[in-house]
């Protein structure tokens, strides 16, 4: 269990180097800083077996946070408590003396922590096996890449016997292969009851590991909640700022090739009501409000709705939008997502290659995207569709609804993974 009560860190800036000492002759009695709240107020209650994923923009003080609940940093007001081992992966060489080798940096931090070396000398074996630096285990840890050493700082931490893990942003580090195996054994404790705290820019790892999500912003908690909710908010406020860096606008994007008869047949459109009015579900929504998604509805070949299909069948979704203010770019698209939250495959109209008129206040507008459904794995999947306005790169988003339609993939052929791919096999 971890408990913060009003966790804040606030942090003196001198303007001038000569401002620090003008501050200690006149003995407290004049200030020559500006005081920089890098944390405030934050109130935390993590209980055993948790996952909480921290997100936000960098300087949001999620690492400040974070080295406060490892111990590392004393906030300067609040009370922090943690029941149990703490084993925290800060960043890069924190708790490693970098003239040490690996193996002697991992005895050094288990007798941190409390371990004897003959507890230690037990975990070795399997520590060496995580990191698979090989021969590197007997070298000066300065002679590490960056790589080689989350592999190494990494395996120290979870063999730790941690009953708390703290983590920042080291999930992001290394190959593929080794970032795969991280999460494995990140679930692998989770079902230990490992408490585990960490830091990610990576939102598919918050939606994935996370059971629990905190957003920060300026040192303070924005929003707190299940990932999917804080996660989608805190996108949404991404686009909406739009750029911020100056950068070319692209306008529209490169439609992938089609075969010409991908199409509906007449009287397949004409059972397809003009403007769908209904929305089946709404987990959250947001944007500026200057269109609105009325409706979604999806459907077979024939034009009939569907909430169940077959891989491989042929859809058409209807997204009906109506306007109230005038849009000068619209963009109609949206993002199909699996039961777990996760981003699987989305479109817009400009991502296509294609382009619609601005739009006055009072308009209506239905956009159908058709498609032959790629194999996915059998289970639900969920339509949250959009509107913006603006170019691919440089948009405000006025009306976006997570998990707005649902549809049920039936197996046609055994899919391994999350999508089966069309393949001819030849042997040589």
């Amino acid at each position: 269990m971890i408990r913060g009560q009003k966790i804040s860190k606030c942090y003196r800036i001198y303007r001038h180097p000569s401002d620090h000492l003008k501050e200690i002759l006149s003995f407290g009695r004049k200030q020559f800083h500006d005081p920089f709240w890098a944390v405030k107020d934050v109130d935390l209650e993590v209980p055993r077996g948790c996952c909480l994923g921290i997100i936000g923009e960098n300087g949001s003080g999620k690492s400040t946070l974070l080295r406060i609940i490892a111990g590392v940093m004393r906030p300067t007001t609040g009370t922090v408590s943690v029941d149990g081992r703490v084993s925290a992966l800060l960043e890069l060489g924190a708790g490693f003396n970098p003239e040490f080798t690996g193996r002697e940096n991992i005895f050094l931090n288990a007798s941190i922590l409390g371990f004897t070396d003959a507890e230690t000398r037990e975990r070795v074996p399997s520590i060496e096996k995580f990191a698979e630096i090989g021969d590197f285990v007997d070298r000066p840890v300065k002679t590490y890449s960056s790589g080689m050493f989350v592999r190494l700082a990494f395996a120290v931490a979870i063999h730790m016997d941690p009953d708390v893990l703290v983590v920042d942003e080291a999930l992001s580090v290394g190959d593929f292969f080794f970032q795969q195996r991280c999460i494995r054994r990140i679930h692998q404790l989770k079902h230990q009851g490992v408490t585990i705290i960490f830091v990610s820019h990576d939102l598919e790892a918050v939606r994935g590991l996370a059971d629990r999500a905190i957003w920060m912003e300026h040192g303070s908690v924005r929003l707190e909640g299940r990932p999917d909710e804080v996660v989608s908010k805190y996108l949404a406020l991404m686009v909406t700022r739009g750029s911020k860096e100056v950068m070319e606008e692209e306008a529209l994007g490169k439609p992938l090739e089609v075969s010409p008869d991908l199409d509906l047949a007449d009287e397949a459109f004409a059972r397809i009501p003009r403007f769908v009015a209904s929305i089946p579900n709404i987990d959250h929504r947001y944007g500026n409000g200057k269109a609105r998604v009325q409706g979604i509805g999806v459907y077979n070949k024939d034009g009939f709705p569907v909430t169940s299909v077959e891989q491989g069948d042929r859809l058409c979704v209807r997204i009906s939008v109506d306007f109230l203010d005038d849009v000068q770019s619209p963009n109609l698209g949206f993002m199909l997502r699996n039961r777990l939250g996760e981003d699987v495959t989305g479109t817009n109209v400009m991502s296509e290659g294609e382009s619609l008129p601005p739009a006055r206040s009072g308009a209506q507008l239905s956009v159908d995207f058709i498609m032959d459904l790629p194999f996915l794995h059998a289970g639900f999947y969920h339509f949250s569709p959009a509107v913006a306005d603006g170019t691919l790169n440089q948009y405000e988003m006025c009306d976006w609804i997570d998990n707005a339609y649902a549809i049920e993939v039936v197996e046609r052929a055994v899919t391994y993974g999350h999508i089966r791919i069309p393949m001819r096999v030849r042997a040589v």
